[in-house]
């Protein structure tokens, strides 16, 4: 079953409504369809603007938990237009200093981008990151990301859908008819 505005309206806690949209998100982007860029490009353009936010913003939450903005470049090279669509992601979700943020750090990979399948699947990514000047650059791009995300509950992205899903429930969900 699609999820309801009344849904969003009637969860007690963030962690409730995190819990519902992932749910949602879950069902709408299985992993199989996430490891298919172009698969989960187009599926992500039919899907309404706040999930389409929160499903473009994902990784990079999960990437700013366990490492840092380079390795998310690293791990999630597959598309240039999904590292797009995280920006406006992060916009939609009423996150422009985030949003500048990864575009700055999008700025230092891009002229990379088609050396990055290659770091990836190669012994030590790090060194990559490291001899190419990356890394060096996104320390800094790091330092504001956390200290922004320190701001949030749980130093998480996801705190923004709460807060954005209980603004916006309408674009949440499919419209019906």
């Amino acid at each position: 079953m699609a999820l309801t505005i009344k849904q969003i309206r009637s969860t007690r806690s963030g962690d409730e409504l995190i819990d519902l949209l992932l749910v949602e998100l879950r069902q709408r982007f299985p992993p199989e369809l996430r490891s298919d860029p172009v698969i989960f490009l187009s599926r992500l353009h039919g899907t309404p603007r706040g999930l389409r936010s929160m499903a473009s913003t994902y990784e990079l939450d999960v990437s700013m938990a366990l490492d840092d903005l380079a390795w998310h470049f690293v791990n999630y090279h597959s598309s240039l237009e999904l590292a797009e669509e995280t920006i406006a992601g992060l916009n939609e979700l009423e996150a422009p200093e985030a949003a500048d943020i990864f575009q700055k750090a999008l700025a230092i990979v891009k002229p990379h981008w088609q050396e990055l399948d290659k770091a990836a699947q190669s012994k030590s990514p790090h060194d990559w990151l490291d001899a190419k000047g990356i890394q060096d650059l996104m320390n800094p791009l790091d330092d504001q990301m956390w200290r922004l995300l320190k701001q949030y509950d749980k130093s998480s992205l996801m705190s923004l859908w709460t807060t954005y899903a209980r603004k916006y429930p309408e674009r949440c969900v499919v419209p019906t008819e």
